[in-house]
């Protein structure tokens, strides 16, 4: 198999990712019995699939099976969707407070560029809208919560594939970011630069279908832009893009007990802070969904300062309170085929009734050899990891690509094999 790389930047870039990926394999190795043996302490317990009715009555009774209540209605505040449309490069609707900014050329030829890009990429979307609406109509059907780790600003994907969702829950290191004040920029001549950093940060995940993780680490913490802070811009132009309105913008935490308060009430240090959208589709009126993005850190260790899964009870909490129907998983560097992310791979197959994912998700012998079982089904063809992740090859993964009765045709390409032909799904669902 070939895979040709479209610049230099992105094969050497790539090739220093692929530099900490063996340096962690090797702590991964070093440290696996250590991890064997902590397992039992460190992994939450599964609160469903595998247990008896005892189990699931003692967790009831302590409460940690409890589920977060749906959001309040909110009031729509338009500001936010004028803002989100200014990003897509997208003309303000009537009395937009935005309407000064649109004579400035640096916007104006953002915006006939993106209604170009965006062409190119909605010649795309039907064959996934498609897909979706047949093979993951049962998954659409009970709404709920998509959870989607390492998502980076992936609002895309998730919209596409699981448009009926009530809410989105996604997990990525990059910053949560500010919402920008267009005054400020304009008044200092910084509206040509901020658009250039939007146009960067965008081209991979329109050309390829996701975030390279090196770019998202310089393209969200201002050094394209000092105005572009984190993820939050991108997720405004995906959602205005695809045919969604922004009612309501708000900054929010998790308090140490995992429950969701407003950034203004955080009352410790080192607490986790997010992005709360709440946003419907154009025409439904009466319709409310929600996309949370946080900005965490799900491995075992330490990372940046950031402690690990096992030692942060408000992230492991709250993902416990979810009320998934579905875990997303897309060009996630194969992060959980690692033991250094086990926690958070056990959380996905304990807590999610179904499972979407490429290759780069988990390993399939992780969900084959859970406590849970699964009915797999196959998309596409299984052509192996890219060159940065050859060390990713599954053999068992190439002999159930093999069995025609369990593959399905995927008419698309997606994640690192983004090419269609050479990309894969399975879908996992719990018995």
């Amino acid at each position: 198999m070939k895979y040709v790389f479209s610049s230099l930047r992105l094969s050497v870039l790539w090739g220093i990712m692929l530099v900490f990926t063996f340096c962690d394999n090797k702590t991964d190795k070093t440290d696996e019995k250590k991890g064997e043996a902590n397992k039992k302490e460190t992994q939450p317990k599964a609160k469903g699939g595998g247990e008896d009715t005892t189990q699931v009555a003692e967790k009831e009774e302590k409460g940690t099976a409890k589920k977060r209540k749906k959001p309040a209605k909110v009031t729509a505040d338009r500001k936010f969707n004028d803002i989100a449309r200014f990003i897509a490069g997208l003309e303000g609707e009537e009395g937009t407070t935005m309407a000064e900014y649109e004579s400035v050329p640096a916007w104006k030829t953002y915006a006939q560029n993106r209604d170009a890009q965006w062409k190119g990429m909605e010649a795309k979307m039907p064959k996934m809208r498609d897909w979706a609406g047949k093979e993951l109509k049962a998954i659409n059907d009970k709404k709920a919560t998509l959870f989607y780790p390492f998502a980076g600003a992936d609002f895309l994907h998730a919209t596409t594939f699981f448009p009926e969702m009530d809410e989105i829950v996604m997990m990525g290191l990059e910053p949560i970011g500010s919402l920008p004040d267009f005054g400020a920029i304009h008044k200092k001549g910084a509206i040509p630069a901020y658009f250039n950093a939007m146009n960067q940060s965008l081209v991979s995940i329109l050309q390829y279908s996701f975030f390279q993780t090196l770019h998202m680490a310089n393209d969200f913490n201002k050094r394209v832009s000092y105005d572009i802070d984190g993820t939050l811009p991108v997720l405004l132009f995906f959602i205005a893009r695809t045919g969604h309105r922004v009612l309501k913008y708000e900054k929010i935490a998790l308090s140490p007990e995992g429950d969701l308060i407003s950034a203004d009430q955080v009352k410790v240090r080192g607490a986790y802070y997010g992005t709360k959208i709440t946003y419907a589709r154009e025409g439904k009126t009466d319709e409310q969904k929600t996309i949370y993005y946080y900005a965490v850190n799900l491995g075992n260790n330490q990372h940046d300062m950031l402690k690990g899964l096992p030692q942060r009870a408000d992230l492991s909490k709250y993902i416990e309170s979810l009320n998934i129907s579905v875990t997303y998983l897309k060009s996630a560097s194969y992060l959980m085929y690692m033991e250094s992310f086990s926690v958070i791979r056990d959380m996905i197959l304990d807590n999610s009734p179904y499972l979407l994912q490429d290759d780069s998700g988990m390993p399939l012998a992780s969900v084959v050899n859970n406590k849970n079982k699964w009915d797999l089904i196959f998309y596409g063809v299984y052509a192996g990891p890219i060159p940065l992740f050859a060390n990713r090859w599954q053999n068992d993964m190439k002999v159930a690509f093999q069995k025609p009765e369990q593959v399905r045709p995927l008419p698309f390409g997606i994640g690192y094999q983004y090419r269609e032909g050479s990309s894969n799904l399975m879908l996992a669902t719990k018995k």
